[in-house]
């Protein structure tokens, strides 16, 4: 068994110091209860700024000259706890003028670290012209299985969990960040979705509570939860945990591939062998 946390966090500015408190404190207590892996939400690292910039650009240039330490001191503490530390995302500036990525750093408990870009952009990501997607796709080979990290909006992409499960990928985490009730409810379907189509376990993690993003005060909501397969074994809806809406929280769940091995050899339905990608490019076009 794989002792999973993720987490319902709200986004608050903050000096380094206390900071670093908070961080620690939430991953100490997580792993005295036995957490192995713990996941924070997309944007949590805009917390190295401040709340009074007036646009994304002025935000994300603030953070730049503080990411080695942020790297530094997550890269000690996933060494000092023995766990693997995906603490959301945070901007990262790109090799042109005023542009970042959307960044999940992956951090190891034997100091290794690792990275995930969000491929894919909302609407209003788009419009600031700031943020731009990421290129490839990151598999990583951990001491307990592979993982892929589809952050938020990229978890709605059948296609790109898809790369992952194929190449091992049993667990999927998603730190998200979704400012209004409908896009929560996206990103929670889509967590179901690729959890019941890859027969695999998806982890979401939420930031709550409203936060000064760049000058708007935005209502950031949702759910942290753990997603599984619907089949034998596990819970008629597939949901194996979920916070409750909107509170600060820390939750914990375990996971088993043994389990996610056995329902994709003797499951009701094999959705995940069943696939096959041969159709995709054989794909005739009738008049009738």
């Amino acid at each position: 068994m794989i002792h999973l946390a993720t987490t319902q966090y709200p986004i608050q500015y903050t000096d380094w110091i206390p900071y670093q408190q908070k961080i620690e404190d939430l991953v100490s207590a997580a792993q005295r209860q036995g957490a192995q892996y713990i996941l924070l939400p997309e944007y949590a690292g805009i917390e190295l700024g401040q709340a009074d910039f007036k646009n994304d650009l002025a935000l994300f240039q603030d953070i730049q000259p503080k990411l080695d330490t942020y790297k530094n001191f997550y890269q000690k503490l996933a060494v000092k706890y023995k766990m693997y530390i995906q603490p959301g995302t945070i901007p990262v500036a790109a090799d042109m003028p005023n542009r970042f990525y959307n960044r999940a750093y992956f951090f190891s408990p034997n100091g290794k670290i690792g990275f995930q870009d969000k491929l894919n952009l909302t609407t209003s990501e788009k419009s600031d012209d700031v943020i731009i997607g990421g290129i490839e796709q990151t598999l990583f080979e951990t001491a307990l299985g592979k993982i892929g990290i589809a952050i938020c909006y990229d978890s709605e992409f059948p296609e790109l969990v898809r790369n992952f499960t194929r190449l091992g990928a049993k667990l999927i985490l998603v730190p998200s960040y979704t400012p209004t009730v409908t896009s929560f409810h996206r990103v929670h379907y889509a967590c179901h979705a690729r959890a019941l189509e890859n027969q695999c376990y998806v982890l979401l993690s939420c930031a709550i509570h409203p936060v000064h993003f760049a000058g708007v005060l935005e209502h950031p909501n949702g759910q942290a939860g753990l997603y599984g397969p619907i089949d034998e074994g596990f819970p008629d809806n597939g949901l194996l945990a979920q916070g409750n809406k909107d509170e600060v929280q820390t939750l914990h769940a375990t996971i088993s591939y043994e389990k996610i091995d056995a329902i994709r050899e003797h499951g009701q339905v094999n959705l995940f062998k069943d696939f096959q990608k041969e159709l995709i490019n054989n794909i005739k076009s009738v008049s009738i």
